[in-house]
């Protein structure tokens, strides 16, 4: 039986004849074009000069959409936006934590990505820390943002070395078992 609740966004014919079919279908698209990310960013009136931040997002061209809409209403969270410089791309994005915790991270336990199946529990990790606040502390925080680094190519594209969001924590042991070129 078709799911009659994507009958507005999408021809029934189109999709799987069950629910369970369109959740994998939706799987692997996450594990394809989806992506777990954790950026720091510098900010003065944080505790540690820098703060986490989150995300998850999967890119398709505007003529895509569709895709990016039953992603949205299968995990009934998230939102989406114009790609900020090119027109032509859209982003289905969920940053809030809560979000990330109860309706992605609940999804994904549950179909498993292959592909990205380690950046997934590294990012599954640090939503859940700072979930129960281990962000809060000096080690806690220096964890997570290890962590962080070691996602995504072990951080080849970030915009901060890792000492360097160490080092004004005034840990310099920390900085120097974190990784010599880093």
């Amino acid at each position: 039986m078709p799911l009659w609740e994507y009958k507005d966004i999408i021809d029934l014919s189109r999709i799987p004849r069950r629910g369970k079919y369109l959740r994998y279908y939706l799987l692997g698209f996450i594990d394809a074009e989806g992506c777990f990310s954790v950026s720091i960013k510098k900010l003065k009136t944080a505790k540690f000069g820098y703060v986490l931040d989150p995300v998850f997002t999967l890119t398709q061209h505007k003529q895509n959409r569709v895709v990016l809409e039953l992603l949205k209403r299968t995990l009934n969270a998230g939102r989406i936006i114009e790609k900020s410089g090119q027109k032509d791309l859209l982003v289905f994005v969920i940053d809030n934590r809560r979000l990330l915790r109860e309706k992605l991270i609940n999804f994904l336990d549950k179909y498993k990505p292959i592909v990205k199946w380690e950046d997934y529990q590294k990012f599954k990790e640090i939503v859940l820390a700072m979930e129960q606040g281990e962000h809060r502390t000096r080690e806690g925080f220096e964890r997570l943002v290890k962590l962080a680094y070691e996602m995504n190519m072990q951080g080849k594209q970030r915009r901060y070395k890792l000492k360097e969001i160490l080092s004004p924590m005034g840990s310099s042991e920390t900085v120097r078992r974190a990784s010599p070129e880093q």
